[in-house]
């Protein structure tokens, strides 16, 4: 077998693990609460909150589905804030949100909290949603493990405006993700094996004669 063909099928071989590189992707539910309640019916439907005069002020639209764009990580977009113009209106109130992965499987889902003050008066004014901490989590399943990170810091959505709730999946280091290795891409480092034994097998033969 000549030499650059060589090198060539060892590259190939050595970047089928990759292909077998699963995203992280789930979905999230939410709701809000006020008190006196200590919790609500998390929902995957646009969810609203506080009392006001021409509709709002606050609120959510979860996202049906998200990835991220690798396997090492990246930023997810969960949904997005929005707060309408009221003549008047205001809340205070607690948010919270379940990030569910299904992928890698396994993972599970964990509860996000935030608390959110707002005031509108006449299309004028914002809201205020903070994050409770812990606000980054660990998710782990079998074969290793990662974190996904909300906002550390007050977001602040003026009256009329939306705001896209990302988080920020990082791998664990002490941890390494691993995801298997599709049949597809076993059958096809099988095919690979077996097409350079066979060339070997025709050289000698050609040698031999």
């Amino acid at each position: 077998m000549k030499k650059g063909f060589k090198v060539f099928l060892i590259s190939i071989i050595g970047a089928l693990p990759s292909l077998g590189s699963s995203f992280y992707s789930g979905s999230d539910t939410a709701c809000f609460y006020g008190s006196p309640k200590t919790s609500c019916t998390l929902s995957s439907s646009k969810s609203s909150f506080g009392l006001a005069i021409g509709g709002g002020p606050l609120f959510f639209t979860p996202d049906s589905g998200f990835s991220s764009p690798t396997i090492a990580g990246g930023v997810v977009d969960l949904g997005a804030f929005s707060v309408n113009k009221s003549l008047l209106g205001g809340e205070a109130g607690t948010f919270d949100i379940d990030v569910t992965f299904t992928a890698p499987a396994g993972a599970g889902g964990k509860k996000f909290t935030a608390s959110t003050l707002g005031v509108i008066v006449l299309g004028k004014g914002g809201v205020e949603v903070t994050f409770d901490n812990p606000v980054t989590q660990v998710f782990t399943y079998p074969g290793g493990s990662f974190d996904l990170t909300l906002p550390g810091s007050t977001i602040l959505i003026g009256a009329g405006q939306n705001y896209t709730l990302d988080g920020i999946i990082a791998e664990c280091t002490t941890n390494p993700v691993a995801e298997p290795v599709p049949l597809a891409t076993v059958g096809l480092s099988l095919v690979l094996i077996a097409f350079v034994a066979r060339r070997r097998v025709v050289s000698r033969k050609a040698s031999i004669l």
